[in-house]
């Protein structure tokens, strides 16, 4: 069972699927749409005019006739005799021949979508990647309720969707991270997604947390959690491996895979006991996917795997799709990557939205006899959706708002409560106040900056921190902290990272850090390096000695550098650090959790 090759899409096309499917544009397509009952047409026929006949002319009057004589009475008849009936004779009915069931392996039962039967129709394969629980607009994206609303007026239009996400969805805010994702799981079942591919992030609460989180969802929802190259310490499978999806008889079996650097992406504390690297990703990979087309009429692989090769593995879903025929789509994750138009290598469509939800993917594959003859990819915009009395698009089709999901907005509600309370939570006491106005933290370390370069070292087994001074909002006082306060202290949803970082490309971060000396600068490098320098030197030659434990750093030696994602990605100008070695929790939860060890309260 093969595809078609896979079209292009068309702008104009996009325009028009995007009406379909959205609430932006919901107009439905030719070929797939709930159709209404056609009321019956009555046309009124009018009665025919009749027309008079003729009057008869009188008949002539007969002469009477004489009376006739009586006739004979006859004997009366026999009465007949009747042959009985034969007894009817009945022929055997064969009975049907039911259809042999089809077993598939691990036991995996299909979900049947829709069973209008039709021969041609539309599949909407609805995808979002690396979401990282950004829940409302105001972290940066569409939001889950006006998702639920485009999704709700896509459903009461055609059945035929399909919903997936590509991992990295239940970390990332402190409306997710401060329930261990259970926040963003809910909204994911309320949306209805169908599976999701866990990414490197979703490992942040633990395995046994993730493991039972799938099992859960499992077992209450229609929401499969879909891996199959993570195995445990009996190299048994930890998650179901693929799930097959029935639509008029057309299968699609969706596979789930997770990239193998989540043991050094993600804090090793978080995959103790697992391993990611399946052979189904390398030498039984073709095997595999030769297998599911035996069982099913498209195969995609749902995976948080990236199209960066910045990690030790160097596996991508370029790479795979390069080396394995078969795959149809490839919904992917992991390297926030915004592919417009999808990407095709060796005829498979690699499909990716970017982040954040700032857009929604959509693949359209038109289905005819259980073939796919085209596959439209699209992205629609955040902004399309958030503001679309602005928006181009929304005009021309006359769409002027996309209201919130109600039910959607309750649960959000809901816990934004339960998330204000645990804010006032206590979990530590210090004993004296804390530094964080904005002027120290930008020209010199604190007893703050220098607590939180510790918490963030200690955390990773780095060699050391190197964070920036604008990360620190606010002091704290002396006594009794909140998770609040914490949270006032780092309020944003940076993310810890470890980088590999030269000695050399030490001395030069500091020498950029400090370069604006004695004015303020919010990429002032905060460390818990021992840094010798002189603000009375020019730009550029200001950093006399560095030592790391009262030794020299060696300018040619590689280090672990502990910092944060957005100075790893350059920002504040900072390129020197070197590849990605490690991923973790927020800055709030690891100082939180460093205040709470070393400063419980009395």
């Amino acid at each position: 069972m093969r595809r078609k090759h896979v079209k292009r899409f068309s702008k104009a096309f996009s325009t028009v699927l995007l009406v379909a499917l959205v609430a932006i544009a919901l107009i439905g397509c030719t070929s797939t749409a709930k159709v209404e009952a056609t009321p019956e047409i009555v046309v009124p026929v009018a009665p025919a005019k009749e027309t008079p006949a003729p009057a008869p002319a009188p008949a002539p009057v007969p002469e009477p006739a004489p009376a006739p004589e009586p006739a004979p009475v006859p004997e009366p008849a026999p009465a007949p005799v009747v042959a009985p009936a034969p007894e009817p004779v009945l022929e055997p009915v064969p009975a049907p021949v039911a259809e042999p069931e089809i077993v598939y392996p691990l036991g995996v039962k299909p979900i049947v979508k829709n069973t209008q039967g039709d021969s041609l129709f539309d599949l909407f394969v609805v995808h979002t990647n690396d979401v990282h629980a950004r829940i409302v607009p105001a972290d940066g994206g569409m939001g889950y309720s006006k998702l639920a609303t485009m999704l709700k007026v896509a459903r009461s239009i055609t059945n035929n969707i399909l919903l997936l996400d590509a991992g990295d969805v239940t970390h990332g805010t402190n409306l997710a991270n401060m329930f261990e994702g259970e926040t963003a799981g809910v909204l994911l079942d309320m949306l209805g997604y169908d599976a999701v591919a866990p990414g490197n992030h979703d490992y942040n609460y633990g395995s046994e947390r993730l493991i039972e989180a799938a099992k859960l969802a499992s077992q209450y929802s229609n929401l499969k959690v879909l891996c199959a190259n993570v195995l445990d310490a009996n190299g048994n499978l930890v998650f179901q491996p693929y799930q097959i999806y029935d639509y008029n008889g057309f299968k699609v079996c969706v596979i789930g895979l997770t990239t193998p650097d989540t043991k050094t992406k993600a804090h090793p504390k978080a995959t103790v006991g697992l391993t990611f690297d399946d052979p189904i990703i390398y030498q039984n990979a073709q095997a595999a996917i030769d297998l599911a087309h035996e069982y099913a009429d498209y195969v995609i692989v749902l995976g948080h795997i990236g199209l960066d090769p910045d990690a030790d593995s160097g596996i991508t879903s370029e790479l795979i799709c390069q080396n394995v025929n078969g795959i149809d789509l490839f919904v992917d994750g992991h390297s926030h990557t915004t592919l417009e138009e999808g990407k095709t290598v060796n005829g498979t469509l690699i499909v990716q939205t970017g982040d954040y939800l700032k857009n929604v993917g959509v693949v359209d594959l038109v289905v005819k006899n259980k073939e796919v003859i085209g596959a439209y990819p699209m992205l629609i915009a955040a902004s399309d959706v958030l503001d679309p009395a602005n928006s181009d698009l929304a005009k021309s089709v006359g769409i002027t708002e996309v209201p919130n999901d109600p039910e959607v907005d309750a649960y959000i509600d809901y816990m934004t409560t339960k998330l204000s309370e645990k804010l006032n939570v206590v979990v530590a006491e210090v004993p004296t106040f804390l530094d964080g106005e904005r002027a120290n933290v930008r020209t010199k370390k604190t007893n703050l900056s220098e607590l939180i370069s510790k918490a963030m070292t200690e955390a990773t087994g780095a060699d050391f921190t190197i964070n920036n001074g604008g990360n620190i909002r606010k002091s704290i006082a002396a006594g009794k902290v909140t998770l609040g306060n914490i949270n006032d202290v780092l309020p944003f949803t940076n993310t810890i990272v470890v980088c590999e970082i030269t000695g050399q490309a030490v001395y030069d971060a500091l020498e950029y850090g400090y370069r604006m000396l004695p004015g303020t600068n919010g990429g002032f490098p905060q460390t818990d390096l021992q840094v010798v320098y002189s603000k009375y030197s020019p730009a550029g030659s200001r950093i006399k000695r560095v030592l790391l434990n009262g030794q020299l750093l060696d300018k040619n030696a590689t280090y672990k550098v502990a910092t944060n994602d957005f100075l790893a990605a350059g920002g504040d100008g900072y390129t020197m650090f070197g590849k990605v070695l490690q991923e973790g929790k927020l800055l709030n939860e690891v100082f939180a959790d460093y205040l709470a060890l070393h400063f419980p309260v009395k």
